[in-house]
């Protein structure tokens, strides 16, 4: 692609006749520069091609091009279609092993092609219903992989939990969440309301060919405001209920596999070998399994695991009386004997961590949080989460993270209560917290150094510790771990664990506040508040209602977000706390400049530099240096700023914490643009841009994708301003932030305005009129002023 860059480099040259020497002279990038880009030995400088496209006096269209071979992205096409979104393909992996259902999938299949291989209106196949453990979600992700090349827009996959135990069905506002956003709607475009979530939802999917497999339905008004509106799609529900009531449903219910297809599955489990010569053995286990595939897989695998029986030792054991597992007692005795006898031949340690996991309330478990539970060293956790999953009580739906099946899952929660004394469940209970809190204060350590002090310092929990390498793999491991940080946090207020329920979201605020869906940060928020109150913690209130604050902030609600930070610097000050003083000082003053109220803004900054300075407080001077230099800008006393954006971006730098330094770099490349200096900002953006990719933020990513758009719109290239200012909204995370949301739009207005395409430049102004309207912000004025230019 550098190649490409160097050809059209001398491609431009060559029609102007110049030399490279004289394009040198008039463009200020050596000679010896040009001839090694013209070469393609070298990646440009985004601001070198700024001075190059200018010199050679390139039309807008021909800059693009330059600047989009420069970057190594195809040509733009001025008002095409936006980037398309990564196909979604979320199915679980298929079964290797999965058998039988011939009717069934032959059925499924015809459905799906429709009379004569087309469909008028979306199929739904609400019932692969049947009892737990039958199969149903085996046959819809088999059936899911063999359709796949049929739906070329994607396949999605939403467990809605309606029969998980210790889980609440997962609401129907929340499953269409999850399907917006993994066809690429960002949480910021998100309805807040059900109803409007499943308009856009019936939207997007109108003109598209998904694949969509419901797993685990509660009923009918669970499933139905999330089938898609079009023809094109296919939907598979799975439910342990009929749903008569779905309209436009076809049913396909499921029964235990009929015996020849039982034996074929144990078999095929077992090894062929193992069961040859003893039919009537086999034919026996089925029978007391109850042809149930969950409890065949279980027997088998029993089998396969001691290579010295015969199926008569496995036939003997399942044969003892079971008196455990009540859940199956409706559906046939004979299944739980498959479980107990399987649970029964563990070791002793396997018994207990099967037992324990299920301690575990988030998605998933890893070795290092079955380590926890059962205080053994992450090797033996490893070694243990394997062999239940080698012997069927345990699902690994990716690598090293293991659940559970729902009917395994109660089986072991009846095993826990029986088995483990309260003390004893607890203690390891608070292994489990212990283990994800010092993980997320390490992690957060490695990300945000600075602010190290300010975050409760928990000890290292007994055991070995998680260690992380670098801040990259810290966001690695928050990103894989959000979700169970989530579920423990709100675990931590049911469980009576206040300190948890306080220490997690103090320790996890910035990375939630950078990649969490503002409405759970709110809940957590308020969970936390409430969990400070209850310890009789001042400073642990304060943290809260500060960070509180910020998410109202972070969701545009600028009076409320005021009053939170007024509350907690009313403490810090009642306490004598200095440094959580200067902290509040600094997001008060955040929040005033949003507001416009600029010169309030600049004396909260100046109070917390000094007191930072006067503690001394390096976090607290950094973030000041940080806020000071945008304020003074918008105030235009551009000297005085240059020298805080400078001191900011060094102190960063110094400091090693690399989200600071991208900040400090936009920061910088915004007052660089407040003087023209164009190139200069550009070149600012792109440092801060690769250095947000390293860290998987995809806020700042949003944030630096902006500006590039703005700077690069100053710079008449609006084609390449259009692609960035769409990829802002391909990395907006799921926060809720509005504010940046809104400029956006009126980013792109502007671009499709110069672009020659007033209709969405009209539709973009409106919406940058209506957010920042909403929020209140100064913005508001720009935004109307250019649809009412749009609009003569």
């Amino acid at each position: 692609m550098l190649g490409d860059f160097g050809t059209l480099l001398r491609r431009f040259r060559h029609s102007t006749g110049w030399t490279q020497e004289e394009l040198a002279e008039r463009s200020g990038v050596s000679a010896h520069a040009i001839s090694v880009l013209e070469s393609g030995r070298r990646r440009p400088r985004l601001s070198s091609v700024a001075r190059l496209a200018t010199a050679l006096g390139l039309a807008a269209a021909d800059r693009d091009r330059l600047l989009s071979a420069a970057r190594g992205e195809p040509e733009p096409r001025p008002g095409g279609e936006p980037a398309d979104h990564p196909v979604p393909r979320l199915l679980p992996y298929a079964v290797a092993d999965f058998t039988g259902r011939r009717g069934e999938v032959d059925r499924l299949l015809a459905l799906a092609a429709g009379p004569g291989g087309a469909r008028a209106r979306p199929l739904v196949i609400s019932a692969i219903d049947g009892m737990a453990g039958v199969g149903k979600t085996a046959l819809a992700v088999h059936v899911g992989h063999a359709l796949a090349g049929r739906f070329p827009d994607g396949q999605l996959f939403v467990d809605l939990r309606g029969f998980t135990p210790g889980q609440r069905p997962l609401d129907p506002g929340a499953a269409l969440a999850s399907l917006l956003r993994a066809v690429g709607v960002s949480e910021t475009a998100l309805p807040s309301a059900t109803e409007e979530r499943a308009q856009l939802w019936r939207s997007r999917a109108a003109d598209r060919r998904y694949l969509v497999v419901l797993d685990n339905a509660v009923d009918t008004e669970q499933v139905r405001p999330l089938i898609p509106g079009g023809p094109h799609c296919l939907v598979l529900v799975t439910s342990r209920r009929r749903l008569p009531g779905l309209d436009g449903a076809v049913g396909v219910s499921l029964d235990v596999l009929g015996h020849d297809e039982a034996v074929e599955l144990f078999a095929r489990v077992a090894g062929r070998d193992r069961v040859a010569g003893h039919a009537a053995v086999v034919d026996e286990i089925v029978t007391l399994c109850g042809r149930l595939p969950l409890a065949l897989r279980i027997a088998a695998a029993r089998l396969a695991h001691h290579p010295a029986w015969t199926p008569v030792e496995l036939l003997r054991r399942i044969r003892r009386p079971q008196k455990l597992l009540t859940e199956l007692s409706h559906h046939d005795r004979s299944v739980a004997a498959a479980f107990v006898d399987s649970y029964r031949s563990l070791a002793p340690a396997q018994r207990r961590a099967f037992r324990l996991a299920a301690l575990h309330p988030g998605e998933d478990v890893t070795p290092h949080a079955l380590a926890a539970l059962v205080d053994a060293p992450p090797e033996e956790a490893e070694e243990l989460l394997e062999s239940l999953h080698h012997h069927h009580l345990l699902i690994e739906h990716t690598a090293f993270r293991y659940t559970f099946h729902d009917l395994l899952r109660a089986f072991a929660g009846e095993l826990l209560a029986r088995e483990e004394s309260e003390p004893l469940r607890r203690a390891a209970l608070v292994r489990l917290f212990d283990h994800y809190r010092h993980s997320a204060a390490s992690a957060m350590d490695l990300l945000a150094p600075l602010e190290r002090r300010h975050r409760p310092r928990p000890t290292a929990p007994a055991g070995t510790p998680l260690v992380l390498a670098d801040p990259a793999d810290a966001a690695d491991w928050l990103a894989r771990e959000q979700a169970n940080l989530l579920a423990l946090t709100r675990h931590a207020a049911d469980a009576g664990l206040p300190r948890y329920a306080a220490d997690l979201p103090a320790i996890l605020w910035r990375h939630l506040k950078r990649r969490m869906p503002a409405h759970e940060a709110r809940e957590l928020g308020v969970s936390a508040l409430r969990a400070a109150r209850q310890l009789g913690e001042p400073a642990g209130e304060a943290a809260a209602l500060r960070h509180l604050g910020l998410v109202h902030y972070q969701l545009g609600e600028l009076p409320q977000a005021l009053d939170l930070l007024h509350r907690a610097l009313e403490i810090r000050r009642s306490t004598g706390d200095r440094n959580g003083e200067a902290h509040v000082l600094t997001n008060l003053g955040l929040a005033l400049a949003r507001t416009g109220r600029l010169e309030e803004a600049l004396d909260h900054q100046r109070r917390a530099l000094r007191l930072g300075r006067e503690l001394p407080e390096p976090a607290v001077e950094a973030i000041a240096l940080i806020n000071l230099g945008p304020v003074l800008t918008g105030l235009g006393r551009m000297t005085e700023a240059l020298e805080h954006h400078r001191e900011a971006l060094e102190s960063q730098r110094r400091a090693g914490n690399r989200l600071g330094v991208a900040i400090a770099l936009n920061q910088l490349g915004e007052h660089q643009q407040k003087l023209h200096r164009h190139p200069e900002a550009l070149d600012l953006y792109q440092e801060a841009l690769e250095l947000l990719r390293d860290l998987g933020d995809t806020f700042g990513q949003a944030e630096s994708h902006t500006l590039l758009g703005d700077a690069l719109l100053a710079m008449d290239a609006p084609a390449s301003a259009l692609r960035h200012y769409r990829a802002a909204f391909e990395f907006l995370p799921h926060t809720g932030e509005r504010y940046n949301l809104g400029r956006i739009h009126l980013g792109l207005a502007r671009a499709h305005r110069r672009l020659g395409e007033p209709d969405a430049a009209r539709a973009h102004a409106r919406q940058a009129v209506g957010i920042h309207t909403a929020l209140g912000v100064p913005e508001a004025d720009e935004a109307r002023a250019l649809l009412d230019a749009l609009s003569r």
